[in-house]
């Protein structure tokens, strides 16, 4: 164990006393048998211009169906406070409830028509907006269609308690009446989750990655934040979702929600939901699995003085750090990222990250849509498994970003890239192979869009250095096999041991930070005092 950087730290007040020992397993066997439940990864938060956004709602759709579990398209649909701004802005918005109420029985449509369980799962929602109580937007149980838009946020909550819907608050760190989530009108009976993290930004505490700069006008209220919330006694569980205005559903760096169930399916969906087993992730499908004294994320238990917290973290990337936070506290840390790969490095799948879509700067006045067509193959090696990372933009109605087949030894890919309408002016999307090889085994780059070009590494090239591949000379567009990432480095495994005197409620989460700026973050497990 590194004891410089994997560590136990030491923190102060009534609900931490005096021992904690921690110890990490980085090659364990296996886990404990646990029940069966599989991590499901979806967007429950999304517009298109069915509503006041853009992207017609067959496209968004489409691109949920191409790479998501599960999806909710979550028209603006109305707002009962809305007042008179500047520019008349509010007209937009009014005109947009209506298109949202004129086109309610298409989506209804759309959603009966893609739904496929096991496979791919739609939910029925809509969003109320709300000056003074903050913005949800409402999950329905099934695909009946019905569209109530309840004007008071109280009788709004029982309409969801009697219909079996959920409420989703969603980003809530804006100032009170300024749209952000009003503490004492939340009813956790039908509001057991919050969205953390959307492309507004991150709500976890007001000094997190991922300031809220779009959408609001005032940045991130401290006592608006997940923290603050869990200080105040509420219990929410966590997600994450995109509040995507590009008809782009499950857009890579901008939210995810991942959840824990027994089946892909609307009703163990809503199951995990509500009992809070679910987790957030900003872009990278990051699995983790955290339990406390055997009890799942989400639970809450009465007070025992001995806790025994086991966590699990595997990621797409370098895990830079998995933290325990008690009471919003850190009180360890894990750095797989520092591990020396040992002898066995190979004996386990490695990642491969193949990042595309660098090009003109939009400043030069010139280049623009890049198509691309590529495949990604293995020669001496197989792929266990893949993460399709497709960002937001640009908006395009007729391009789709598709995976055309797959095998043990291929990944075949069709998108396109341009530097405009992105989150943080990323235009590079990607593909990340999970690889099960030695360091003799090839990946090869073959793109035919948008040259002919091509890019061959072995492994033990990677292993050194990552390798560009240029379609062209400069400044056109170009793409990057990232230097692979080892097991030890990307997945974790570690107990840690706590005591407590149980003199307040205590709460713990498990936050994951990957080095390239991929968050996860658990819901919170809550043990009773004395």
């Amino acid at each position: 164990m590194n004891t410089s950087r994997r560590q136990l730290l030491q923190t102060g007040g009534a609900a931490l006393t005096a021992r904690a020992v921690a110890s990490a397993q980085t090659n364990a066997a296996g886990p404990a048998p646990r029940p069966a439940y599989r991590n499901y990864f979806g967007d429950l938060h999304n517009h298109n211009q069915v509503g006041y956004a853009q992207g017609t709602l067959t496209r968004s759709f489409e691109i949920a169906r191409n790479h998501l579990d599960f999806y909710a398209f979550t028209p603006h649909s109305y707002w009962p406070d809305v007042g008179e701004y500047d520019g008349r802005i509010e007209t937009k918005w009014k005109n947009g409830f209506h298109v949202a109420k004129a086109n309610w029985p298409e989506v209804v449509a759309h959603a009966r028509r893609f739904d496929d369980p096991g496979k791919f799962v739609t939910m029925l929602a809509y969003e109320r907006h709300g000056a003074a109580e903050g913005d949800y937007h409402l999950l329905f149980p099934d695909l009946k269609g019905d569209y109530e838009l309840i004007p008071g946020l109280k009788d709004l909550q029982e309409f969801a308690l009697r219909r079996g819907c959920l409420l989703i608050p969603h980003h809530p760190a804006n100032r009170l009446g300024h749209r952000g989530i009003a503490a004492a009108s939340v009813d956790p009976r039908v509001s057991p989750v919050l969205e953390i993290h959307s492309e507004w930004g991150c709500a976890e505490h007001d000094r997190a990655p991922h300031p809220y700069k779009r959408h609001t006008e005032g940045g991130r209220w401290t006592r608006h934040t997940l923290q603050h919330y869990l200080a105040q006694g509420l219990r929410f569980g966590v997600i994450a979702s995109t509040d995507d205005h590009l008809g782009y559903p499950g857009a890579y760096r901008e939210g995810l929600a991942a959840i824990k169930a027994a089946s892909l399916t609307r009703e163990a969906l809503f199951d995990a939901l509500r009992q809070r087993r679910c987790y957030a992730v900003t872009g990278d499908r990051i699995d983790l699995d955290f339990f406390l004294n055997g009890h799942i994320m989400g639970q809450e238990l009465p007070y025992t003085q001995r806790r025994s917290l086991e966590i699990h973290a595997r990621g797409w990337d370098e895990i830079e750090r998995v933290e325990i936070l008690k009471n919003n506290r850190v009180v360890y840390r894990d750095f797989p990222m520092d591990r020396l790969p040992g002898a066995d490095r190979w004996s386990r799948p490695v990642t491969v990250r193949f990042e595309y879509g660098w090009g003109p700067w939009p400043a030069l006045g010139w280049g623009g849509t890049a198509d691309w067509d590529f495949r990604l193959e293995v020669e001496g090696g197989r792929i266990d498994s893949f993460q399709t990372c497709f960002v937001t933009g640009p908006l395009d109605e007729f391009r789709r970003d598709q995976v055309l087949s797959r095998s043990e030894s291929h990944v075949h890919v069709k998108s396109y890239t341009a530097l405009r309408q992105q989150v943080d002016d990323y235009s590079q999307k990607a593909i990340v192979l999970r690889v099960q090889g030695t360091p003799q085994t090839r990946i090869r780059a073959v793109c035919t869009k948008p040259k002919s070009c091509s890019l061959t590494q072995s492994l033990a090239q990677l292993a050194d250095s990552n390798e560009m591949l240029f379609t062209d000379k400069f400044p056109w567009e170009s793409a990057m096999l990232h230097r692979l990432v080892f097991a030890g480095n990307y997945e974790t495994r570690f107990t840690f041991e706590d005591e407590d005197a149980g003199t307040e409620v205590n709460w713990y989460y498990v936050r994951v930070v990957q080095a390239n700026g991929e968050l996860a973050w658990s819901s919170p497990i809550w043990v009773a005092k004395r």
